[in-house]
């Protein structure tokens, strides 16, 4: 019997293309753990990067057999091994989202041959599924660059919502990094930048591509840092979301900046939803008010990344609308 025979839903996927999807989510999973670290040193001034984890109870540092993403806690039956403390569930759910969320992302960017990228990219193939054997066979640098790239970005900002819901400032330092990293990466890396300022922008614009998309980048930051300062203005966003919005932007340009934002007040308004029909499991969890925070930016931006591609010929339609109506 032919092994290539057994397809998922019917899209050609092979038993190795699920053990890829399985390797990224087990990444984004080890993410999550590392993001829990910073979201607990950050705020104490510690470093990230030196010292083994500890409990925070007895002070006993974690085994290496204990510190395995979800399945570690599982085994632990969430209580550490030295004072049997309970180990709160959230450790394990971050790392869960995280290997749910960058796992996604990443593989339906890898092994669909770049399908959700807007259209234009030079990077897309014609079939639905390229799967591991094209990806490996005819590899394409750009598509790992902008997966990597996007992954980063996804990490950035679920460590941003985990210190905006335990009520902790976001490091000043921090913000300008990344986005000074995102400008640099935009100038060095220009082919990185799938989206142009303006769907005329070739024909209005005769800059170098460096130019444009450093141009671009900007602009998104932009974008997105006013039209989250506009949403607190007014009381429907946490105080970061000018911050998350910005990240958006400098990721995808101002165009994402506008289709993330109203995901992300989907999200915001089923999350209400939800906290209504439970009104004393809410009253439980007051860190999550009807407002729009990172952790709803977080879900937008994924499903960002996932339908970047009908929403960028949305965005593309209307403006073409907006142009001819304009011209008339």
């Amino acid at each position: 019997m032919d092994w290539r025979s057994s397809t998922v839903l019917q899209m050609g996927m092979s038993l190795v293309d699920l053990v890829v999807i399985l390797f990224l989510a087990v990444v984004g999973a080890n993410l999550g753990s590392f993001l829990n670290v910073v979201a607990h040193r950050v705020p104490l001034g510690m470093s990230v990067v030196f010292g083994g984890s500890r409990c925070p109870a007895c002070g006993q540092a974690i085994r290496s057999r204990d510190n395995l993403p979800v399945l570690g806690w599982l085994l632990l039956r969430g209580r550490c091994r030295d004072c049997l403390v309970p180990i709160p569930g959230r450790y394990p759910f971050v790392e869960a989202v995280a290997g749910v969320l960058i796992g996604a992302v990443a593989s339906v960017e890898l092994l669909s041959g770049g399908l959700t990228l807007p259209l234009g990219n030079a990077v897309t193939q014609d079939r639905w599924w390229r799967g591991v054997d094209d990806l490996l066979f005819h590899p394409n640098g750009r598509l790992v660059g902008m997966c990597l790239l996007h992954g980063a970005g996804l990490v950035t900002l679920l460590a941003w919502a985990l210190l905006e819901h335990d009520r902790q400032r976001l490091p000043v330092r921090w913000g300008w990094v990344t986005f000074g990293l995102l400008l640099g990466v935009a100038v060095v890396f220009p082919w990185l930048q799938p989206v142009p300022i303006w769907p005329t922008a070739h024909a209005m614009l005769s800059l170098p591509a460096w130019q444009v998309a450093g141009l671009g980048c900007l602009i998104g930051i932009l974008a997105g840092w006013l039209l989250g300062g506009l949403f607190a203005a007014v009381r429907a966003a946490g105080p970061f979301v000018g911050q998350g919005l910005a990240l958006v932007g400098g990721l995808c340009g101002w165009q994402a900046v506008v289709t993330a934002s109203l995901l992300g007040l989907v999200v915001m308004l089923s999350r209400c939803g939800v906290q209504r029909l439970f009104p004393r499991r809410a009253a439980a969890h007051t860190d999550w008010p009807c407002r729009l925070l990172l952790a709803d930016l977080v879900v937008a931006l994924t499903l960002q990344l996932l339908l970047w591609r009908w929403l960028d010929q949305g965005m593309t339609s209307l403006f073409s609308r907006l142009s001819v109506g304009a011209g008339g």
